[in-house]
């Protein structure tokens, strides 16, 4: 038959609460602060990997910003350089016409004059050369005037 002993039972039961005690002064108290040191230290660690997040997509943010705007200004350097090179090469084109029209005047000029000369000369040699003609035709003198 099973049988009781108080005595026994009373030291069990102070065993038992003076092991609890012990344990929990000794074991469990402190491996509940480190936990809770451990999971404060995650969860700042997890606050400023936010922080650092947030820092790099605003960094980003303004980077892409920054890259559009040096994109468009340099889009308008390249326009403006365009306008003024098509300025320029359109004086440098309009300059060679005129400087061909020049020449081109020029050179009608010139003909016109040689053409003259010409004329003048063809002119004044005509009386000889019709009465060097004449001579041939007829074998005869004829006076040239």
């Amino acid at each position: 038959m099973l049988s009781i002993n108080i005595s026994e039972l009373i030291w069990t039961v102070i065993n038992f609460f003076l092991l609890y005690f012990l344990l929990r002064r000794f074991l469990f108290k402190p491996i509940c602060e480190h936990m809770d040191a451990r999971q404060a230290r995650i969860d700042a660690g997890l606050e400023k990997e936010r922080e650092a997040t947030a820092s790099l997509q605003e960094a980003d943010a303004r980077r892409e910003a920054e890259e559009q705007a040096a994109r468009e200004e340099a889009r308008a350097l390249l326009q403006r350089t365009e306008e003024e090179s098509l300025r320029e090469s359109g004086d440098t084109l309009l300059a060679a016409r005129r400087g061909i029209r020049e020449q081109e005047g020029q050179k009608r000029e010139q003909m016109q004059q040689q053409s003259r000369q010409e004329h003048e000369r063809l002119t004044a040699a005509e009386p000889a050369l019709a009465a060097s003609l004449a001579r041939k035709l007829l074998g005869e003198e004829v006076d040239a005037r």
